[in-house]
Order: C-alpha cells, then sequence, then structure tokens
C-alpha cells in the first residue's frame, strides 16, 4: 500500500505541474460539449432512441463521457513511453515495486482525473438542457441504473488504461507513437457509437462498431440513462471482462519488459 501511494504521489505531481495539462483537462471535455454538440444540435434536431426523442446533446452526453475513458489510452501510451525511455520505469522496478503496483497508482490517478472530467461533462449537459431526462423511475431504479453505468465506465477505465500502459512500454520512440496515435484516434472514436446512433450507419461501420469497446461503454451509459437496464448490464458485462483481459495482459508485459533497453 505504501508503494502505491508513493506512486500515485508522484503521478499526481506529474500531471498538475504542467499548467497546460489542467487547462485541457477542463477545456477539452467542456469544449466537445459546449462546441461540438450543442453546435450540431440546431442542425441534427431530435434524435431517436428506444422510442423516445432526445436533443442532440441528451443522446451525445453518454458518449462524451464514455470518451474520457478512451483519452486514457493515449494518455497511459505517452507516460509509459516517457517512464522507459528516460528510465524511470527501471529505476522504480530495481526498487522493488511489483507490477500490479505500477499499473495500479497509474490508473487510479489518471482514472480519477478522467472522472472529474465526465462528470464535468454530465454536470454542464444538465445544465444545458435543464433538467434530467424522464423515464429514470424510483430512487431504486436509478440506484440500479446508475452501479450499472459505473461499473461499465470503470471497467472501459481500466481497459484503456491497461492497453496504453502495454504499448507504451513497448513503443519508446515518439515517430511510432505518433504514428499509432494518428492511425487509432479518430478510427476509432468515430466507429463507434459516441457520437450518433450506429444502428443507422453504412454496414462496414457497423461491423467496425462491434470491435470497438468504445461502443459499448456508450451504449451502456446510454441504456442506463435512457434505456433498458438489462441491455445497458450486458454491456457493462462485457466490457467487465474485456478489462480483465487486458488488465492480465498488461501485467504480463510490465513483468517481462526488459529493465535495461536494447537499441537495434
Amino acid at each position: 500500500m505504501e508503494t502505491v501511494r508513493a506512486l500515485m504521489t508522484r503521478e499526481l505531481s506529474r500531471l498538475t505541474r504542467s499548467k497546460s495539462w489542467l487547462v485541457m483537462t477542463v477545456v477539452q471535455p467542456a469544449a466537445y460539449l459546449g462546441l461540438f454538440a450543442v453546435g450540431l444540435s440546431g442542425q441534427v434536431g431530435p434524435v431517436t432512441f428506444e422510442g423516445q426523442a432526445l436533443s442532440y446533446v441528451l443522446f451525445v452526453l453518454p458518449g462524451l463521457m464514455a470518451l474520457q475513458t478512451y483519452q486514457l489510452f493515449h494518455v497511459f501510451v505517452s507516460l509509459a513511453s516517457l517512464d522507459r525511455r528516460v528510465g524511470v520505469f527501471s529505476l522504480v522496478m530495481l526498487a522493488g515495486t511489483s507490477p500490479g503496483a505500477y499499473v495500479t497508482s497509474g490508473v487510479l490517478v489518471n482514472g480519477a482525473v478522467a472522472g472529474l472530467q465526465a462528470l464535468l461533462v454530465l454536470g454542464l449537459g444538465m445544465a444545458l438542457v435543464g433538467r434530467f431526462p424522464a423515464g429514470v423511475g424510483s430512487f431504486g431504479a436509478f440506484a440500479v441504473r446508475a452501479g450499472v453505468a459505473l461499473v461499465a465506465w470503470v471497467a472501459s477505465v481500466v481497459l484503456w488504461s491497461s492497453a496504453g500502459l502495454m504499448l507504451g512500454l513497448r513503443i519508446q520512440e515518439e515517430e511510432k507513437r505518433d504514428v499509432l496515435w494518428g492511425l487509432l484516434n479518430l478510427p476509432l472514436a468515430f466507429s463507434s457509437s459516441a457520437f450518433y446512433d450506429v444502428r443507422q450507419a453504412p454496414a462496414f461501420i457497423r461491423i467496425l462498431s462491434y470491435a470497438n469497446p468504445l461502443t459499448y461503454c456508450s451504449d451502456a451509459l446510454r441504456f442506463s440513462m435512457y434505456g433498458d437496464p438489462q441491455a445497458a448490464m450486458w454491456r457493462a458485462g462485457l466490457l467487465v471482462a474485456l478489462g480483465a483481459v487486458s488488465l492480465g495482459l498488461c501485467l504480463g508485459v510490465v513483468r517481462r519488459t526488459p529493465l535495461v533497453r536494447t537499441h537495434r
């Protein structure tokens, strides 16, 4: 526990000492909602979801919350690559840190930041529409929906964080890292249901969306907020399974990563 706490302190210090990072933490999710979603809302009009006519702001709100988990993929690729390149990873491991402590500290700190961003998106969205959508039901039903949404969101955090961390440890060259991000960023984001209903998209996009974990997080949150909770539950369960597999693979990569870089 002491090791995890020390690593979390280091991780938090690394993030918060960058003023540009602090600005982007608030500006990026707010801009997605305040500029992108509101700007399209007047053009798109109401979106039908599960028989309900939702404003585009309400429809895209769960997708933007899910998007904060996906952003962790890029964050961890960058941070883990830097740790390996400058020797921090080697020093941490030589100090007797377990792979679990290394992964846990990063996921907890960066996941907490993503959680604050998701809450910011949710708060701004509710302020913009002036109400929470009807049909949530009793307090008990609301608690179930909120619990399913939380499980799906946390599982998505673990999935994208561990995937980014293990790739970052293996990709040390900045050029390769930037190429990877350029190839994956927009295709993953826009082949998911974060911004639109993929069920109405062309067939090839629907096929891509079925293999995209961001789709299942967006849909789990959207069904939790507006639709059938059972539809949200199986998506949350799938995300838990995917997150567990990704975490297991990540721990294996951390354990097997050489402490001395080899140049080819």
